[in-house]
């Protein structure tokens, strides 16, 4: 393991998250009065982009967004925060923006628009190239085109750079973007979707059900791991040579589940891009989501290094 500062890419996506806290979730055609009310900066790549760089690792971050008020509060924010924008790039579309109810066991619904995340193509992409070229790792997640995606998938892979690739929200991948991802990282119906249905039953005897779905998994994607998580039973990893690591959840107690993955996400690459084998990469990831739901909020409360550090240390 590296103590160098590591370097990750990441294809990003911007949402202006806006969430209700209620009593419950809506039924259809219910109306209901909300308790609170947020309005932030959020995204699936957005999110692990200043996960990493919360972290310690420097972020080079390709996005698109919008040329619009919350397009301008996002570049003040990131400013902020110490990530440069060299690779985001204005557009005349709206920002993408997201709605979102949390009831009070942290359960949520969630509509989103993509607005101008849908104008990051593979040119954008292209411009990157050098700093992607440079990274431990790129990571890429699907709020964006497809055609971009495969496209720094692809230029990653041909420049030797390992991929992490997040098919969420879930889409039918195309073969040749599978075959640009090193690692899969899918929660529990992302997985059920990528094994064809395998995992269908109780939760409890889901990870023995994705170990099964495997051998035809490899037949068809020519990748190294598939991590999973599994809420509450934490994450594994299987690598296409047998080996299985299961990490289990730190206790929490979660405000909201909004956010989870993607901080975990941001653990997992962290890990990976230190030089730092999967079963201590998972362990980091399984940590950030446990800190981030147990705050408010969801770039805010993504964990910096040492509060991770901190809950990884072994009990004295």
């Amino acid at each position: 393991m590296s103590d160098s500062l590591p370097r990750i890419a990441v294809l990003g996506s911007f949402m202006q998250a806006c969430c209700w806290r209620v009593d419950r979730l809506p039924r259809p055609g219910e109306t209901l009065r909300a308790g609170d009310f947020s309005a932030e900066p959020a995204g699936k790549g957005l999110s692990v982009a200043v996960g990493c760089h919360r972290l310690g690792a420097a972020v080079d971050l390709v996005m698109a967004i919008g040329n619009d008020a919350p397009a301008g509060t996002l570049l003040e924010w990131l400013r902020r925060e110490g990530l440069h924008a060299r690779h985001i790039h204005r557009c005349a579309m709206p920002s993408g923006h997201g709605a979102g109810f949390i009831d009070a066991a942290g359960e949520n619904q969630i509509v989103v628009h993509g607005g101008a995340n849908a104008a990051l193509s593979p040119r954008e992409v292209a411009r990157a190239a050098p700093d992607i070229a440079a990274a431990a790792l790129l990571y890429a997640q699907l709020e964006i085109p497809l055609a971009a995606v495969q496209a720094g998938l692809a230029l990653a892979r041909s420049r030797g750079v390992p991929t992490v690739l997040n098919p969420s929200p879930w889409q039918t991948l195309p073969e040749e973007m599978l075959d640009c991802a090193d690692v899969l990282v899918v929660n529990e119906s992302e997985a059920q979707a990528l094994l064809e249905d395998a995992l269908s039953g109780e939760k409890e005897a889901r990870p023995r059900r994705i170990v099964s779905a495997l051998p035809a998994l490899w037949r068809r994607w020519r990748g190294n791991w598939l991590v999973a998580t599994l809420g509450a039973q934490g994450s594994m990893a299987c690598h296409r040579d047998g080996t299985i690591h299961v990490a289990p959840a730190f206790p929490a107690d979660p405000l909201k589940t909004l956010g989870a993955g993607d901080a975990f996400s941001a653990g997992l690459c962290w890990g990976l891009a230190r030089g730092e084998d999967m079963a201590a990469a998972l362990r980091a990831g399984n940590a950030c989501g446990a800190l981030s739901i147990s705050r408010p909020g969801i770039l805010a409360a993504l964990p910096g290094r040492q509060e991770l550090e901190a809950l990884l240390r072994p009990a004295a």
